[in-house]
């Protein structure tokens, strides 16, 4: 339990593409992940996201990716490809948080709210929020509160509705009383939040804090879906697993894994023995409801929709330009932490069955509507 609460550039060469089909002839699919808290990197092969131009003024080079200049837009794994020539369309639902117009800014007070999905960049952002924590770089107040999903021994925390409770209560008291020129940091990750059944406190902090006249800023960093669940498989072991029975909870769609899938965690964040009397099958966490796809799908988007102000896949340069932007903090460099220089090897029809698991089970549709929604993906096919 963690309680706190204080004041790729990848080659045209040809070459490279034979070596690749041979390595895949040869049924051996072999990549080399960098690792963020204790994950693999967002990207294989070390793309790196960039910030858009209307936000260039608020990054430039203090960030620890790199920036438009040492990114290729060519490269349809990365963010800055999916940005140009955006064609959009208005937002007119005043329900979803897109329709916003940011305008007279940086805002004068607030929150950050961070929904941290482990393995997705997450912990560099975490330790760049900390920094914020410092007299020189602001004095910001930062509260956290969460305990591990699962033990080494593989049993699932025994309470994870106890652990959301405290996370709520620490929430709620974090937001009060908010000076006029005042920002704090809240940070939710593993058995904080449970979103899918939480719409009634994301909706109160939001009124508590703007009840204050500030802002509360709901943000998430999502990823590649495949990137994401082979980057897992360094956990294997410290979770008293097998390499065989990982992703064998991918077959049910409402079977409890170790570990749990970008849309999964989402919207349910990891909890094997969550109590309520209106689960069908009992105590459980990962579609209790034993919904479809898309359904878990449509759902993922209303709650990134309603309540969420910043969401970029896989794009730590746009998600520090926009936190900037908008709250007018000193701007300061995100580090990379805890990178993991392993290899990670895979045979073809591992990853090929670890690709359909996830379309399966919505990921795919999910990672590529947010795309769609948040960085213009295929906008140039309404041209």
């Amino acid at each position: 339990m963690v309680r706190s609460k204080a004041k790729p550039n990848k080659s045209g060469d040809n070459a490279v593409g034979y070596m690749l089909a041979a390595a895949l002839l040869s049924g051996i699919v072999s990549y080399r992940l960098g690792m963020f808290a204790g994950c693999a990197s967002p990207w294989l092969t070390n793309i790196q996201g960039t910030q858009s131009s209307s936000l260039a003024s608020a990054s430039g080079n203090e960030v620890g990716y790199t920036g438009q200049d040492g990114n290729d837009v060519d490269d349809p794994d990365s963010p800055s490809y999916y940005r140009s020539g955006s064609s959009r369309m208005k937002i007119s639902d005043s329900n979803d948080r897109r329709s916003i117009p940011r305008t007279n800014l940086p805002y004068d007070c607030g929150v950050v709210f961070f929904y941290h999905i482990p393995c997705t960049g997450g912990a560099s952002i975490n330790q760049w929020f900390r920094k914020y924590q410092k007299p020189e770089f602001g004095n910001l107040t930062y509260y956290q509160w969460w305990a591990l999903e699962t033990k080494k021994d593989g049993s699932f925390n025994l309470d994870p509705e106890g652990g959301e409770a405290k996370f709520a209560e620490g929430m709620s008291e974090h937001i009060q009383n908010l000076g006029p020129n005042e920002w704090r940091i809240a940070h939710s990750h593993l058995v904080s939040t449970y979103l899918n059944e939480s719409e009634d406190l994301l909706n109160k902090w939001r009124s508590d804090v703007e009840a204050q006249g500030c802002q509360l800023i709901n943000t998430i960093m999502l990823r590649d879906p495949l990137n994401h669940a082979m980057s897992l498989h360094k956990i294997v072991k410290s979770k008293n697993s097998t390499r065989e029975d990982w992703t064998k909870y991918l077959s049910s769609p409402t079977g409890d894994g170790l570990w749990a899938t970008v849309l999964d965690f989402f919207l349910y964040n990891n909890h094997g023995l969550r109590h309520h009397d209106d689960y069908p099958n009992g105590p459980g966490g990962r579609n209790p409801f034993n919904v479809t796809k898309e359904v878990k799908v449509k759902r993922a988007m209303e709650l990134l929709h309603r309540h969420f102000d910043i969401v970029t896949v896989s794009d730590h340069a746009t998600f520090r330009a926009k936190i900037l932007n908008w709250t007018g903090w000193t701007p300061i460099r995100m580090p990379k932490t805890n990178v993991h220089r392993k290899g990670l090897n895979f045979t073809k029809k591992e990853v090929e069955n670890l690709q359909k698991l996830l379309l399966k089970n919505g990921d795919v549709d999910f990672a590529d509507q947010a795309r769609l929604d948040y960085h213009d993906y295929l906008s140039y096919l309404a041209d």
